[in-house]
């Protein structure tokens, strides 16, 4: 008795790769759509207080605008790279204004170098709000790493979702990347 192994073999795989395509389509009907970035309402429940250049402190959440479009840059007055984007942000800042759109500057230093801080805000003449960042809001976008990058900057579409993380500065197409990345932030919800 000779037995025919490979059509016995072809069967088994059919019905192996039918099983597993059914049980794909199933499981993925049943989950919904997961965002793996922090999004702005997940930011506003950890109620994050900063410190404004007046020494003021206050909820993150007061800076942020409900339902417009927020850029946030996480820097430092040491930070060269931070330097080098921060022009670029004055002058979307100013550009985008009446769109709604509201930048933040976040630095990354402690209160006692508000000096330093106020000489880069009057030598960029940056006229967005900036206030101090507690470390809490740094690891709230990077809870996987361990060391800190800078300058960081997140542009949030008015629903609260992130359209784009950039981590460092590339001063070759990042003006190019930030307006796409804020053209996706204006775009009206479908």
């Amino acid at each position: 008795m000779k037995l025919d192994w490979s059509s016995g073999l072809k069967n088994i795989l059919s019905v192996l790769a039918i099983a597993f395509l059914l049980t794909a389509f199933a499981f993925g009907q049943r989950m919904s759509p997961i965002s793996l970035s922090p999004s702005l309402d997940g930011l506003r429940a950890k109620n994050i207080k900063v410190k404004t250049l007046q020494g003021k402190s206050i909820e993150l959440n007061s800076l942020l605008g409900q339902g417009k479009p927020v850029i946030l840059n996480i820097w430092a007055t040491w930070c060269g790279p931070c330097r080098q984007e921060i022009p670029h942000l004055v002058d979307i800042a100013k550009a985008y204004r009446k769109t709604g759109l509201i930048v933040i500057g976040l630095t990354y230093e402690n209160f006692k170098e508000l000096k330093k801080v106020n000489d880069v805000v009057s030598e960029y003449s940056i006229d967005y709000e900036v206030a101090f960042t507690p470390l809490s809001l740094y690891y709230y976008f990077n809870k996987s790493e361990s060391t800190i990058s800078l300058p960081q900057t997140m542009v949030f579409h008015a629903n609260g979702t992130m359209v784009k993380h950039f981590v460092g500065y590339d001063g070759s197409d990042y003006k190019n990347a930030l307006e796409n990345a804020i053209s996706l932030a204006l775009r009206p919800e479908r």
